[in-house]
């Protein structure tokens, strides 16, 4: 397997042949890690216009489609792709019913509507594979969709795939993002569809830029290297500090620009900074000491217990925890490791895995929820490169 090390020295992506299209894409996390496999990026779909724009400008020659999937056809999707062939077709389907209509008509046979796979996005993202006919597919969730409903949900999907796809085996596993040079824990679900006559097995560890002592890619390797910001700068375009010794996954991150955008980050009140400042790297508010808790007036105003016990500060030499999409609403599970404020866009893109050559569009909140919400582009490259892997030894 190519080195990632190696491959970032001049960053020459060379087309393998296969093209993709990526259903939920989102801002483009799956995408990415797919594109530095090689692989082309043909065609893309999603609700949201913020990360549709998003994906547009990362991705100039995919047509990126803003639309419900549930609205728009395979065969009308296939048409704005000129009819292109579609080796791999990726997606994280959201795991929620898409019709309300659909709901109350079930209801009125009796039926449990949480239970069949044919009430949720899932059912159209296999129409697409029904019409597409790919070599492979590869759908992403949550851990717990293998658990929801007591696994009757995750159970009547797989039953679903064997009985209208039989030309497809399946392999599914659980893997965590800090394994594959993300710095962040980060556990999702991934089911891989293959052709009978493909072999293929999902990447196991592959810590492409551990250093000696170190397996994982700590925060501090992932950020230390960013220009100081204040929560009040609004400055989008920044140069870096300057840093002769920068980690391996630092030099990954820089693409020759001397310039990074998003890194701005939410304003923050001075009893909300009273609070940072007393935070050690790692440390949670509830773990204060009462002496160091007094001086805390944040939540005089407020009585939250939930936000209490959310309000950390990052580690500098250990991994992120997962990021979520509520960093696009609140802040305070993610204060900056040294720095008095939370993180900045950029920064949670960091500790995401996406190169700084990547720019977010939309306001500042929908920038952090695309981030938040994307598949690690260096788990989903290192998936891809697996998947690269069996379709070449298939086709040959």
């Amino acid at each position: 397997e190519q080195n990632t090390r190696e491959f970032c020295e001049d960053r020459n992506i060379i087309s393998n042949g296969y093209n993709v299209i990526d259903l939920f894409c989102g801002a483009g996390g799956s995408s990415s890690g797919f594109r530095l496999a090689g692989f082309n990026i043909v065609g893309a779909m999603d609700i949201n216009k913020a990360a549709v724009n998003t994906h547009e400008l990362n991705f100039r020659t995919c047509k990126t489609v803003l639309g419900d999937i549930a609205e728009i056809s395979p065969a009308e999707f296939s048409e704005i792709l000129d009819g292109v062939d579609v080796d791999v077709i990726i997606g994280s389907p959201p795991c929620q019913t898409f019709s309300s209509l659909s709901q109350g008509k079930i209801r009125s046979l009796g039926q449990d509507i949480k239970k069949d796979i044919r009430n949720y996005y899932y059912k159209n993202f296999l129409d697409y594979i029904s019409f597409f006919k790919p070599k492979m597919f590869l759908m992403e969730n949550v851990p717990g969709f293998m658990t929801r409903y007591g696994g009757l949900l995750f159970e009547d999907l797989l039953n679903y795939i064997e009985k209208n796809h039989p030309e497809y085996n399946l392999k599914y596993d659980i893997l965590d993002a800090s394994d594959y040079s993300v710095p962040q824990s980060r556990k999702r679900l991934f089911i891989c569809g293959y052709l009978k006559g493909i072999n293929f097995t999902f990447p196991t560890k592959n810590l492409h830029f551990m250093n000696e002592g170190h397996h994982k890619v700590s925060v501090g390797e992932a950020i230390g290297d960013l220009p100081f910001i204040q929560d009040n700068w609004r400055l989008d375009r920044l140069p870096y500090s300057r840093n002769n010794r920068l980690s391996p996954y630092q030099k990954f991150m820089r693409t020759g620009s001397d310039l990074i955008t998003n890194n701005i980050c939410r304003i923050s009140n001075d009893e909300a900074k009273v609070m940072f400042s007393l935070l050690s790297p790692g440390q949670r508010y509830i773990d204060l000491p009462d002496e160091k808790k007094a001086k805390v007036k944040l939540f005089e105003t407020f009585n939250s217990s939930v936000i209490e016990g959310r309000c950390r500060r990052l580690p500098i030499n250990d991994v992120s925890w997962t990021i979520i999409a509520h960093i696009g609403m609140d802040g305070y599970e993610y204060i900056h490791p040294t720095e008095c404020r939370t993180i900045s866009v950029r920064e949670a893109a960091r500790l995401q895995s996406f190169t700084d050559d990547f720019v977010f569009s939309g306001n500042m909140r929908e920038q952090y929820v695309q981030v938040g919400n994307a598949v690690p582009p260096l788990l989903s490259y290192s998936i891809a490169t697996s998947i690269r892997e069996s379709l070449d030894k298939y086709i040959k």
